[in-house]
């Protein structure tokens, strides 16, 4: 695994031994960055749920975000190491805490771009949506990034709109959701 673009590219990330996280693929991410391109990264604010190695949000750092928020209960020293190996020291901080607590602890906080990577089929991808609206940590021009499995459907709810989804291999989809906006 290693960094695909920006400032970074080509630096390798490390990984954790074993199936402790489900690292998204160089070419998910390439994917999933190309069409970010659309929307600007420069100076924006990320956050990055169930951060495994951190490959999303220092990706994001890569290529030009101002800040990164990383959450994840296990890796923790994984993403910090990852992150000092790139050179993006004071861009970024870690909290390691279940990912409803981060949340709550973030409130007041608002962020472009939110990728929410969760455990596949554990239930967490409508929860980890409910708290981002919750404490609305999304900025109002803002994309939550979520990457699910295709068995795990995305509840409808009149507080967010799915503006674009796009499907890789056998298992993976990824959605894109924006805050609805008033008369939508």
């Amino acid at each position: 695994m290693r960094i695909i673009g920006g400032s970074a590219r080509g630096r390798q990330l490390k990984s954790p031994k074993g199936m402790l996280t489900r690292p998204t693929l160089d070419s998910t991410r390439e994917s999933l960055f190309n069409i970010l391109t659309n929307y600007g990264l420069e100076g924006a604010s990320v956050l990055d749920i169930f951060a495994g190695t951190g490959a999303l949000g220092l990706e994001a750092l890569s290529r030009g975000a101002a800040h990164c928020v990383f959450i994840d209960h296990y890796t923790q020293r994984l993403i910090q190491e990852n992150a000092a190996m790139c050179g993006f020291s004071g861009k970024y901080e870690v909290l390691r805490m279940e990912m409803g607590r981060a949340l709550a602890r973030l409130r007041g906080r608002t962020f472009q771009y939110i990728f929410a990577d969760p455990p596949y089929d554990k239930n967490l991808v409508n929860d980890t949506i409910s708290f981002i609206f919750q404490y609305q940590l999304l900025a109002a021009d803002g994309l939550v990034i979520m990457e699910h499995s295709r068995h795990e459907d995305i509840s409808e709810n009149p507080l967010y709109s799915i503006i674009r989804e796009k499907s890789y291999g056998k298992e993976t989809r990824v959605s894109f959701i924006c805050r609805r906006q008033e008369g939508e």
